[in-house]
């Protein structure tokens, strides 16, 4: 059994003034909030119960890992990795949710005091939306250490605060998306699965998030970790944006790093079936938990630029203000805000 590892970097609550801000958005959860290490990432309280054990869950050579920020392509490429790496088992993938097939490594962090405790008693029923009914009674982390191989795990943490071996050990997946279309997607989230709980509009949201003040961010640090090891041998790094522009030829990129070949029939079947129209229609894959064609859905638009319908002028100022201000220095450039002639992969 491997020693057990100290954390590298230090939790450290926020700020009152940051963990209203937060509030104002994410309510439910009556810990504060805390950031975690140099890149000051944002987590629920109830991260410092799990940190250590995630930072020393044993990695296996047969995992496969897809990470990204939350609302990046996360769903589709789990779909897309599932059926490459299981022979185009389409019938599998029909019978089993995608959440049991490709567990989150850190569902039971993400979910509120209020709706934990609702749970619990009976009064919430998300059992069916990401696991999160399962990860109420088990750690979510402890149910993928004690899953048999090969493992697919999910998860929006950042490399620094996932086990130091991963890259050395297992095969990841990491998807980056515009930051601007991330934080709508991110917003219908949280309306769609807090509901009641959820009283934020989008302007307080934004705030939030151009603040690097929600779950998971700052999102440009989480992308940049990733894209200084993009040469690595384990981790492929792709964009969203890449994936809506040409979608047969990254997954063409992902069977080759995943060692896996198919023919151009398999492939174009395997394109059809993670188109957004087919996704939507899948129920071991859509997450929703609204029933009316009218409720806002965990598989939504699936476009790039979708973001320009939700941001005033003002709006806009700020995100090339903030998307400026945090890649400045960085060799990371988004395929839809170039800020430097770079061949991205």
């Amino acid at each position: 059994m491997a020693p057990c590892l100290d954390l590298p970097y230090d939790i450290r609550t926020v700020t009152p003034d940051e963990d209203k801000i937060i509030k104002k958005c994410l309510t439910g959860y009556t810990r504060s909030f805390v950031k975690c290490g140099k890149n000051e990432y944002v987590m629920p309280g109830v991260f410092r119960k799990h940190a250590h054990a995630i930072y020393n869950l044993q990695v296996r050579p047969d995992d496969v890992w897809v990470i990204t920020f939350p609302r990046s392509g996360t769903t589709w490429t789990q779909e897309l990795v599932w059926l490459v790496q299981n022979n185009l088992d389409f019938a599998a993938a029909k019978q089993k949710p995608l959440y049991e097939r490709f567990p989150m490594l850190e569902t039971t962090i993400q979910i509120p005091e209020i709706a934990f405790e609702l749970i619990k008693a009976n009064f919430m029923n998300l059992k069916n939306f990401q696991g999160l009914g399962h990860a109420v009674k088990t750690p979510s982390w402890k149910i993928i250490e004690d899953q048999t191989s090969p493992r697919f795990v999910k998860t929006h943490m950042p490399l620094s605060l996932l086990p130091p071996g991963l890259l050395k050990t297992a095969k990841v997946i990491y998807v980056a998306r515009d930051p601007r279309d991330v934080a709508v997607s991110y917003f219908y989230l949280h309306k769609m699965v807090m509901k009641n709980l959820m009283r934020s509009n989008f302007v307080a949201f934004w705030e939030a998030f151009r603040r690097d003040l929600l779950p998971w961010a700052p999102i440009v640090a989480h992308t940049n970790e990733a894209w200084l090891k993009r040469h690595e041998p384990n981790l492929h790094f792709v964009f969203y944006e890449d994936l809506i522009k040409d979608l047969p030829k990254e997954i063409r990129k992902i069977c080759k790093f995943l060692g896996k070949e198919y023919t151009d029939e398999q492939l174009d079947r395997l394109s059809a079936h993670l188109s957004f129209d087919s996704l939507r229609k899948t129920k071991t894959v859509n997450n929703s938990t609204g029933e009316k064609e009218d409720d806002i859905q965990f598989i939504r638009k699936g476009e790039a630029g979708g973001w320009k319908a939700h941001f005033t002028k003002e709006m806009e100022m700020q995100a090339e203000e903030f998307l400026l201000d945090r890649l400045r220095g960085l060799d990371l450039s988004y395929p839809s805000f170039p800020t430097r002639e770079t061949t991205h992969l």
